[in-house]
């Protein structure tokens, strides 16, 4: 009699085409099984559940909700996890362009400025992203007001995880990288779910039919003493689990997965196969999270580690003693397929056994990497040592087996520890063979790998030394690979030792055309973030400005006002010699009627006043600049406290020190600035950088007899205050006060006597304050010299001697007067011959002997 029961076979997923939800097809299907085994659907019915999403916001975590949303739902397979985040992405855009009216009513006029929008990092890794971009909004007047015309901030969006965005929406190219790199995730979950069913079909070819009727008589055969009965029974009821519609019936089963894992644990070391077949079967159960717990209840996560570290031994063990390892057959193997040459039977044989052990090494971590969903269960396998595992499995030639390896050590390599281990066992040593390789999946695999372990110094000297700059500037040009290359190389970037390397690669040409060639840098982080780092070395200025390159890109950042490109001219502004400086020179004007301009961002306007503080240029007529565009009145407006950010108001102030020439000089007194930036100076004395800068233009305004009158006249503490920096923790600092302080003197003698005296007081106050207290208490404030503690000299003996250490020593002050040795009680004749000494010279001369 034939026995019937509903299944439901789970269908098309799609977004809801009005609410923010999913909906999730299905059929339910009235099977019947005969009495064969075979089964019949006598009946289908088409249904469908809907699954609401309560908020889609910005800030929500897509991937960690598609994973709660496959949870809950039993007719979503874990498989389809990439589908389901495009889906919420989808429905989180859509809900950003109904949203889009409502804010263009709002903003008006005002969104059109903010049309460039912020870097989207790449999905799933490492590098931090930018934040977003939004219209700038009215921004409430401070108490004492901003300057008119005041550049305005654009607002950053609550999260940067959203990406780039244009009116709350990402752009076009941000995007298209979100889908890329959904789509590259659900390719690569796809490819493994691939390679395993070939596996399976394999394993499948030696056994006849399976049939869920017939269970019973497979589990018998677990029992049977002969190996072969073993292994056909094992390869059946995997057979079985391969069929998701026969979970319900073999997982209800009381003993059939500790009766599996008794016999893994018994007789996994006798056959590869047996361990291979029961291996699927846990493997087709990990698929589904709310299975995994079955799995560790039966220890079959470590019994499976166990089972990789005997068959890594086995072929160690083999290359050993015949020295022939996987990748020489698969060279073999190769050379054969081709008709090179004929492989022997021993060489056949071999190729056999490394194919099996292929299969079941991808089986066993792909499991495991179902495992690791479970971040406690993670580390119990670092414990286990599978980051060493893996990366053995990069000594294989199974190209399957190799991108599976290299997708779990990338989720690994997130925690530090497991970074020290994989250096430890010389990974990037073992990752530089595959770049570049032929398959791009297992190419974009290893790039991932390498882009994460970036992040590690050391690691990244290793990179280096194994001549990763010049193979990665070569996949500069496939779109493909360009945003992780470029994440790659930016990183090796960061290094001052390696940024010259860069020159003798091709990687400067490719970055000025893909910097030319990008409509909106904002959308290529990697790009922009590399140019920045790389324009800060000298030698690779240049080689950017060669030609025409140089006139080319300020032109473009003139007719794109992209900040980001004059992020790059600035770096080049700031390069010590005069060649590119004066590059600059044509454009000057140019880039003062951009900073006066009434609609640049707060973003552009820093850049732009950064270019013009760095291009002190002699020849160039400031003078000439200041009266046309009334330049000084506009500088003294936003150097003011608290006027605008600390960013803007620092560049003023180099911006100032570079117009201060003989020129211009008389018209910076008249401008107020001179006393303004005392003030601020006081201000910002907690800000090293604030008191360098400043300190640099007083400098420069001490070099003109205008400006230097004004600053000593009506602002006569500044003497004092630069003394004062000759103590700062800064070297610079002191050093740039030292050179203020020498003009002085050498330009007014009144004020050369006084900085003598004010020197000599500041380096030996201390001293000062000594001798200037009563006999009795300066022996209070004595002190070991010569970097010994108290307790290491001792003073003690015979009046005349003292112990440092093990050392006695005996002091001889014949040279001094007085002579011979003297003792406790001769402490006042001391002190008599002493006074009489000093009393030769008055205070004044002493201080002046010490200055000179």
């Amino acid at each position: 009699m034939s026995e019937t029961k509903k299944k439901i076979k789970p269908g098309q997923i799609e977004a809801h085409p009005e609410e923010l939800a999913i909906v999730v097809h299905y059929e339910v299907q009235e099977v019947s099984t005969l009495p064969d085994g075979s089964q019949k659907v006598i009946s289908k019915e088409p249904g469908e559940k809907k699954i609401s999403v309560k908020s889609l916001s910005d800030k929500t975590n897509v991937p960690l909700l598609a994973t709660e949303i496959i949870e809950k739902c039993k007719l979503i397979h874990p498989s389809k996890a990439g589908q389901v985040e495009e889906l919420l992405y989808h429905l989180q855009n859509r809900g950003k362009k109904e949203a889009a009216p409502a804010a263009k009513g709002t903003t008006g006029a005002a969104a059109a400025p903010a049309g460039k929008a912020a870097p989207v990092p790449a999905k799933g890794s490492a590098t931090a992203p930018a934040p977003a971009a939004a219209p700038p909004p009215a921004t409430p007047q401070k108490p004492a007001g901003p300057p008119p015309g005041t550049p305005q901030k654009k607002a950053q969006a609550a999260t940067p995880a959203q990406g780039a965005t244009l009116n709350g929406k990402p752009t076009a190219k941000a995007q298209s990288r979100l889908d890329a790199e959904a789509e590259e995730r659900a390719e690569l979950q796809q490819r493994r779910q691939t390679q395993a069913m070939q596996i399976f079909k394999m394993q499948q070819k030696q056994y006849e039919q399976a049939y869920v009727n017939k269970l019973d008589s497979y589990i018998e055969g677990l029992y049977e003493e002969d190996m072969n009965l073993k292994v056909r029974a094992t390869g059946m009821i995997a057979q079985l689990f391969r069929n998701t519609e026969n979970f319900e019936t073999l997982l209800s089963h009381e003993t059939l997965l500790q009766t599996l894992a008794r016999v893994l644990r018994e007789d996994g070391k006798r056959s590869i196969d047996l361990c291979t077949n029961i291996v699927s079967v846990f493997f087709s159960v990990s698929n589904f999270t709310q299975f995994h717990g079955l799995i560790m209840q039966n220890q079959v996560g470590a019994l499976t580690m166990d089972l990789v570290d005997l068959e890594i031994k086995r072929t160690e063990h083999r290359a050993a003693e015949e020295g022939i390892s996987p990748a020489m057959v698969a060279q073999k193997a190769l050379e054969a397929s081709q008709g090179q040459v004929t492989l022997s039977e021993r060489e056949k044989k071999l190729l056999a056994l490394i194919q099996k052990q292929d299969r079941l090494l991808y089986i066993a971590f792909y499991m495991l990497l179902n495992l690791s969903e479970d971040i406690e269960v993670e580390r119990k396998m670092k414990k286990k040592n599978i980051v060493v595992y893996l990366v053995k499995m990069l000594e294989r030639s199974n190209v399957e087996l190799l991108i599976l390896a290299t997708t779990f050590l990338k989720k690994l390599s997130i925690y530090k520890e497991n970074k020290e281990t994989m250096a430890s066992c010389k990974i990037v040593e073992k990752l530089m063979k595959f770049v570049p390789v032929l398959n791009d999946v297992l190419l974009m695999s290893v790039l991932r790998l390498l882009h994460n372990l970036s992040f590690d110094h050391v690691l990244r000297d290793d990179m280096v030394k194994h001549g990763l700059i010049p193979k990665a500037v070569e996949l500069m040009s496939v779109p493909r690979f360009q945003p992780v290359v470029l994440g790659l190389l930016y990183h090796i970037s960061m290094e001052d030792k390696y940024k010259s390397l860069f020159t003798f690669t091709d990687c400067l040409n490719r970055m000025y055309d893909m910097l030319m060639r990008v409509q909106d840098l904002r959308n290529t982080p990697e790009l922009i973030a590399l140019a920045v780092n790389l324009t800060q070395n000298p030698r690779n200025a240049e080689t950017l400005c060669e030609g025409d390159r140089f006139d080319k890109m300020i032109r473009r950042a003139f007719q794109t006002c992209d900040e980001l490109m004059f992020k790059v001219l600035r770096n080049l502004s700031q390069q010590d010699g005069l060649a590119i400086k004066r590059r600059f020179g044509p454009y000057v004007e140019q880039l003062v009627t951009l900073l006066r301009a009434p609609d640049i961002t707060a973003e552009l306007f820093v850049e732009v006043l950064g270019c013009l503080a760095n291009l002190y240029i002699p020849e160039f007529d400031f003078l000439g600049l200041v009266r046309k565009h009334d330049l000084l009145t506009f500088l003294a407006t936003y150097a003011q406290p608290g006027a605008v950010d600390d960013d803007i108001l620092l560049e003023v102030v180099m911006f100032v020190g570079v117009l201060c020439n003989e020129g211009t000089a008389p018209l910076i007194c008249q401008s107020g600035l001179v006393a303004t930036l005392f003030t601020l100076m006081g201000d910002k004395k907690e800000d090293d950088e604030f008191v360098l800068q400043i300190a640099f233009t007083f400098h420069k305004f001490l070099l003109h007899d205008e400006t230097r009158t004004m600053l000593l006249t009506n602002t006569q503490q500044v003497v004092f205050y630069l003394v004062d920096l000759l103590q700062d923790k800064n070297k610079e600092v002191r050093r740039v006060a030292d050179q203020c302080l020498d003009i002085i003197m050498d330009t007014d003698e009144e004020w050369a006597v006084r900085i003598r005296n004010l020197k000599f007081e500041s380096f030996n106050q201390e001293w000062l304050d000594v001798v200037s207290q009563p006999p009795d208490q300066m022996a209070a404030h004595a002190r070991p010299r010569h970097g010994y503690d108290d307790a290491e000299v001792d003073y003690s003996g015979d009046g005349y001697g003292y112990q440092i250490g093990d050392q006695r020593l005996v002091a001889d002050f014949d040279d001094i007067g007085g002579g011979g040795a003297w003792g406790p009680n001769d402490v006042g004749i001391m002190h008599a011959n002493y006074d009489g000494y000093e009393g030769t010279y008055d205070e004044e001369e002493l201080r002046r002997g010490y200055a000179m």
